[in-house]
């Protein structure tokens, strides 16, 4: 009964951190209809940005900030380079893609000028076990997933509840429309794409401590799932991808019980593109 207990916790773990990256990359993609190829790479940012500055603001403090300034460089980037790329989907691709080679390429530069490694150890902010039966489980994943799921709460409340959340929806659903009543498309653009950014830095300063490393490459197989959670979840759906999120996890993490975690993880996105084979627009997209 442990080892099932276990993996259900980590199911529920890798979860809400799946959810953070796929709805942040679903928002992106549902404002203005860009597929962010450097989404990886801001996870890669929060992560290091948390490991550089946890010996100055403590790790909840880096947690806090390493967001935000990543959340401010999406925000940047976004005004000259993709919001006004945005109705050439070509274009957009190759941008964000010359983003993301040029983000982890100062990375690397930087670390290697600045300690020379690549790869740096994190350890985990405390020491809190839990017990299940005989075994412990780590406390601090816990914490992740309620500081995950608060997140996305937030983030639910200000998408259905506040006028922020409605000019969002309004552009989402009709950029000229929403110029015509007076909306600033660019601005609100901008700002969803740093949000984005924001949720996956958020999401990579979490996982820090539970991968125990972190380095320049780390986004890379993360963009890749990421991206697949969101077509299978249906572009620019948020629900959706929140639901293809959790359904991946568990199926990574119960398939990790019976076969190599590799072939666990194959698994688990061979089934959820099989989605696609019944609902090509994906699970909450429109028919």
């Amino acid at each position: 009964m442990e080892p099932w207990a276990l993996t259900l916790l980590n199911a529920l773990v890798w979860g809400a951190l799946w959810a953070l990256l796929a709805v942040g990359l679903s928002l992106i993609y549902g404002a203005l209809g860009v597929l962010n190829l450097a989404h990886g790479t801001f996870y890669m940012l929060g992560a290091l940005l948390s490991w550089a500055l946890t010996p100055t603001l403590g790790f909840w403090g880096a947690l806090c900030v390493a967001p935000m300034i990543v959340g401010l460089i999406g925000a940047g980037l976004a005004q000259p380079l993709v919001i006004r790329r945005a109705r050439a989907p070509l274009s957009s691709l190759l941008i964000m893609f010359g983003i993301m080679l040029i983000l982890q390429q100062l990375v690397t530069l930087s670390l290697q000028m600045a300690t020379g490694e690549l790869r740096h150890a994190v350890a985990p902010p405390l020491r809190w076990p839990i017990a299940i039966g005989a075994r412990f489980y780590d406390g601090y994943r816990v914490i992740v997933a309620l500081v995950a799921s608060a997140v996305l709460l937030g983030l639910w409340a200000l998408w259905g509840w506040t006028r922020w959340g409605c000019m969002l929806r309004a552009v989402r659903d009709n950029h000229e429309l929403a110029r015509v009543v007076g909306i600033p498309v660019p601005r609100v653009q901008a700002g969803v794409f740093g949000l984005g950014a924001a949720l996956a830095a958020l999401a990579g300063a979490l996982t820090g401590p539970i991968t125990r490393e972190v380095s320049p490459t780390m986004g890379t197989e993360i963009l890749l799932v990421s991206v697949l959670i969101t077509v299978v979840g249906g572009m620019g759906s948020l629900g959706g991808a929140f639901a293809v999120a959790v359904l991946y996890s568990f199926l990574e993490n119960f398939l990790t019980m019976l076969a190599d975690p590799m072939l666990a993880r194959a698994g688990a996105l061979v089934t959820i593109a099989l989605i696609l084979l019944i609902r090509p627009q994906g699970l909450g997209g429109a028919a």
